[in-house]
């Protein structure tokens, strides 16, 4: 109706122009309003943001009736995947446990009792230019290492010291993951240890470990001590076993029990012989595939490549990047942290 209107009143003055002589005048239209579009723009954003608040929302009630009902595990790492939740997510509806992506997916784990909490501030850690820093809240710095072995080549340990680095792990030597399992020394590991030494470094040394009985773990142990013979280490010995990416390997098919047993063994032989033992692993195997319950009297050395540890058990040493970068040392490099005091 209104349109009609508005095209009578122009016809009107188009012939009342002609007749005075003068060109037409447009009368004005109504201007559109341009917050309509925002208006509606805004009550989408809200309709999604309402919508999301409902799915997370049902996901939590759903997820804690789960719990109540001790439904299996795997309906609720479903109920992530089909929501697309993160573990860092996840973690803050499960306060009392460990959310993390284990060997199965995702993994949640009840906090163990008998497992003590570290008691980290992680708003004093800080990275500047791929480099991490720790304060603790007495104001004491974490000690910042490298660890490396013969893949990192001829490596010049006085650029290392004065890139403002104080400690190296240096890998000794492996066990083959093959059918044989032969015990080998690192290539560089004589080279390496008496560089870092003569260049003021901490040293500590690892064995990555491929053995599958707890006689082969004695074996691999004393093999470290003969080799370590006329060398003066400050920091751990630390036991390698870790699952083989990309190979099979002949640790692949270890128990829980079994694998926990070698580490036993290989730690108490290092004991025993007046060195500081150290567990080295990622998060999927500190939690599926040994029982930290039995080795709590060992320091752990964490490997997880994220901007903030998750890992709620107390750990001495963390492995926080595979790619860094140091002087004096050709390509990449695996970084760590001495978050606290060597015991």
């Amino acid at each position: 109706m209104e349109h009609q209107m508005l095209d009578q009143e122009r016809e009107t003055a188009e012939e009342t122009s002609d007749q005075l002589g003068r060109a037409p005048q447009r009368t004005s239209q109504k201007q559109k309003w341009p917050g309509k579009k925002w208006a509606l723009a805004l009550c989408v954003a809200v309709a999604i943001f309402g919508g999301l608040c409902l799915k997370v929302y049902q996901l939590h009630n759903r997820v804690e009736w789960l719990l109540e009902n001790t439904v299996a595990k795997s309906t609720i790492r479903d109920l992530a995947y089909q929501y697309g939740l993160t573990t860092t997510f996840l973690q803050k509806l499960f306060p009392q446990s460990y959310v993390y992506m284990g060997a199965n997916g995702i993994t949640i784990s009840p906090l163990k009792d008998d497992l003590v909490q570290h008691s980290y501030d992680w708003s004093g850690l800080s990275e500047e230019n791929g480099r991490y820093q720790y304060t603790a809240p007495d104001g004491t710095q974490a000690l910042a290492g490298v660890d490396v072995s013969t893949y990192n080549g001829d490596i010049d340990w006085a650029a290392v010291k004065a890139d403002g680095i104080s400690f190296a792990m240096i890998r000794l030597g492996f066990r083959g993951y093959g059918e044989t399992g032969n015990l080998v020394l690192d290539d560089k590991f004589q080279q390496n240890i008496q560089g870092a030494t003569q260049a003021g470094l901490d040293v500590g040394v690892y064995f990555f470990s491929q053995a599958v009985t707890v006689d082969e773990a004695v074996e691999e142990a004393e093999y470290v001590l003969d080799a370590l013979e006329g060398d003066s280490i400050t920091y751990p010995v630390a036991f390698d076993l870790e699952q083989v990416a990309h190979d099979e390997a002949r640790t692949d098919d270890l128990s829980v029990e079994t694998a926990t047993e070698i580490t036993q063994a290989f730690c108490q032989t290092i004991a025993q012989a007046g060195y500081q033992p150290m567990i080295y692993g990622n998060v999927t195997w500190l939690m599926d595939r040994i029982d930290l319950t039995q080795l709590t009297e060992y320091q752990l050395w964490l490997a997880q490549y994220q901007s903030t540890p998750t890992f709620p058990y107390q750990f001495t040493m963390w492995q926080y990047s595979h790619q860094g970068s140091v002087a004096g040392i050709e390509g990449n490099v695996d970084l760590n942290l001495l978050l606290t005091t060597l015991s």
